[in-house]
């Protein structure tokens, strides 16, 4: 079986091929070509998956990784498909998909054939990579009970599952589209075309089937001739709908949690990646606001589109219905004039729902700005006029729902109660004339329905277009995540620089003619600056406050775009990099008031640049850099040592110890140049000169920015 795997694994420096057919045979949609310099391994064995990361993102693909505990992985095999398995000896397995049986794994070779290997040897495969620990001690137990195969084997797999029951590891890295990518990507990947074609056909053939239902029993209820075989046909008709209606909830409920997932991804990603200055620009009061409006928006763009889709297969079959009644095309003709009225009234529900939209983050903004401001506004504003704003905004909100509200209630009661008198009216031509009574039936039936369909075509059509109103507020997030997918992939270089240094006469870090301009300023901070850095360097930058280092500081390490000129790292262009790949190289520790202590434990705080949960290595490297930096005491305090809860609400942290945390969060990330934005502010002499001691000893090439 071992061998039989070893026929199907890829090379380690053949992983971008492998992502390249997995995501082929799966698909998926690649964006890019593979990098031309992927095949470029890192020697530190630490940074293979930083690495693999890299390689997926330029792609335009990224990598989600399952760790999971050693007992469990055969669990997240299962679930982790199309993934990448790794083995031990350098080795990895593109795995496509898991059987329904869930005994064996369909994989893809080097040659790019699909071959099946039983999940267990697979499985047995990704646990190899901790094993060895405790290998050879029970090999060694085992050589003592002199027991034979398969026994042998059988107690093996149980003394290693039970010694490493608590060890976690990766068990696969599951190949996806990145959450900034091209909706259409997306949607592909879901296969949303044929689900929703699905969903259309289950929702008309339901519809048929309650139609049908009624006919029957209808047709013999109207010729008088009600026999047990009409009743069984229409009970039957009845039971049919039972797993046509599951059947239609399943595909909707699954469909419309891929999409919500895939929506939260988006909003996360696009947080995260919103430029500085976007975010300098508004207030906390303005991000609370987005996050409501994030939560509305993907309330009403699933409930909306759904309902919205379905209603429009009642209304075709409505109308289908009313043609063939006795109203005929002057039912049509009705259906067709409602549903205008109703498109003009939910235009004018829009702007009420806009501007009541506009009165309620306005009315949020303000009210956590006061918030945060209380002490000042006590002390400097006179009593009297404390409530005079928060007075005048919520008017201005209660004139805004006032409106809102009576053109909501418009919509609804003209989609609910408009079209049935409407449509009674236009059979009264051929109830005059003698139709006969099995097809006035038919005619008011079709009202009925075609009543129903409007209201909740009506329904959704008024959270699509308040949805539509929310985007506003939302969309610079989503912007901002797929302007961060872009740069991410736009280049084809390897996303980590090579472990030899560059030669003497290039430069490791060059900054060419840079221009930068903030949105709306008057002119440049930073005018055709220019700077090169060779490795090994330590260079200092000086200037007076409002002269630009922050700025520049942040465009070094991706924090900014650059503006106008050029920025080389190894001798290739920052747009040429990926975005994970240029910040893995220059890590930063912005100024004080920039930089944070996340409400986590100070191992979180720690080694935020490194993959998460850590490794006992990544633990010992952070205790004894914090004990180079003078936070043994503190760490001899915590009752649970780098396992102590920090933050607002944990541990708390002096100014000096929090500026000292920020300088080893910087080095811990093993990036070629580490750029210190006015870090020894906070500290004392004596710690500072130990303090720089150590920078100076850990970093490979360092920028320090301070005052003159």
């Amino acid at each position: 079986m071992a061998s039989d795997l070893e026929r199907v694994a890829w090379p380690l420096e053949g992983a971008g091929e492998a992502m390249e057919a997995l995501a082929r045979a799966a698909r998926m949609p690649l964006p890019n070509p593979l990098p031309t310099l992927s095949r470029a391994v890192p020697a530190d064995q630490s940074r293979i998956g930083e690495w693999m990361d890299g390689v997926a993102q330029a792609l335009g693909l990224e990598l989600q990784p399952h760790y999971t505990r050693h007992g469990e992985v055969e669990q997240a095999l299962g679930r982790a498909a199309p993934a990448l398995v790794e083995m031990t000896g350098a080795r990895v397995v593109a795995l496509l998909r898991v059987s329904s049986s869930g005994e064996t794994a369909r994989v893809i070779a080097p040659d790019e054939t699909v071959h099946e290997v039983p999940l267990s040897s697979l499985t047995a495969a990704a646990q190899a990579r901790v094993e060895h620990i405790h290998g050879p001690v029970v090999e060694h137990v085992l050589k003592q009970t002199r027991l034979e195969e398969p026994h042998r084997t059988l107690a093996r797999k149980a003394l290693l599952g039970a010694q490493l029951a608590n060890i976690y590891l990766f068990a696969a890295r599951t190949l996806r589209l990145p959450p900034g990518a091209r909706m259409r990507h997306h949607l592909r990947e879901l296969n949303a075309g044929r689900r929703l074609l699905s969903l259309f056909v289950v929702a008309a053939v339901v519809q048929v089937c309650v139609l049908s239902s009624w006919w029957l029993i209808g047709r013999g209820a109207f010729d008088g001739q009600l026999d047990p075989g009409w009743l069984w046909a229409w009970a039957l008709m009845g039971l049919t709908l039972v797993p046509l209606q599951a059947a239609l909830a399943w595909v909707q409920g699954s469909l419309a949690m891929q999409l919500s997932a895939l929506m939260r991804r988006q909003l996360l990603a696009g947080a995260l990646a919103l430029p500085v200055d976007e975010s300098r620009r508004g207030g906390i009061g303005e991000f609370v606001g987005r996050t409501f409006e994030s939560a509305g928006l993907e309330q009403l763009v699933l409930t909306g589109g759904f309902a919205s889709l379905l209603a429009v297969v009642d209304v075709v079959l409505a109308a289908s219905v009313m043609v063939t009644g006795p109203a005929g095309w002057y039912g049509l003709v009705a259906l067709g004039g409602l549903c205008g009225v109703l498109a003009v009234l939910v235009v004018r529900q829009a702007v009420g729902f806009r501007a009541w939209t506009d009165a309620r983050i306005s009315m949020t903004h303000a009210l956590i700005e006061r918030m945060l401001g209380h002490r000042t506004r006590l002390a400097q504003e006179r009593p009297e006029r404390w409530h005079e704003a928060e007075d005048q905004e919520l008017a201005h909100y209660a004139e805004a729902s006032e409106y809102l509200d009576g053109a909501t209630a418009r919509v609804s009661a003209l989609a609910k109660r408009g079209l049935l008198p409407v449509a009674i009216i236009a059979t009264l031509p051929a109830v005059l004339s003698g139709a006969s009574t099995a097809r006035i039936a038919v005619g008011v039936g079709a009202a009925l329905l075609a009543a129903r369909a409007v209201g909740s075509l009506s329904v959704g059509v008024l959270a699509v277009s308040g949805a539509r109103v929310l985007f506003r507020s939302v969309r610079p997030i989503l912007e901002a995540a797929r302007s961060s997918n872009s740069n991410a992939t736009g280049g084809a270089a390897a996303p980590l620089l090579s472990e030899a240094a560059p030669p003497e006469s290039q430069a490791l870090l060059e900054v060419r003619d840079l221009v930068f301009k903030h949105t709306g300023a008057p002119r440049a901070v930073i005018e055709r600056a220019s700077l090169a850095v060779r490795a090994g360097e330590r260079v200092l930058l000086e200037g007076p406050s409002g002269s630009g280092k922050s700025t520049f500081a942040s465009i070094l390490t991706g924090l900014r775009g650059q503006g106008s000129g050029l920025l080389l790292l190894g001798g290739l262009d920052m747009a040429t990099w990926t975005r994970d790949g240029w910040g893995a190289q220059i890590a930063g520790a912005p100024q004080f008031h920039e930089n944070h202590v996340v409400s986590g434990t100070l191992a979180m705080n720690l080694l935020l640049g490194r993959t998460w949960p850590p490794t006992p290595d990544d633990l010992n490297a952070a205790k004894e850099l914090c004990e180079e930096l003078g936070l043994g005491e503190l760490l001899a305090r915590m009752p649970s040592g780098l396992m102590e809860l920090v933050g607002e609400r944990g541990w708390q942290l002096s100014h000096g110890e929090q500026s000292r945390v920020f300088v080893a969060r910087a080095l811990l990330q093993r990036a070629r140049v580490v750029v210190l934005d006015e870090a020894f502010g906070a500290l004392d002499p004596v710690t500072m000169r130990k303090v720089m001691a150590c920078v100076e000893a850990r970093a490979s090439t360092l920028i320090v920015i301070a005052h003159p």
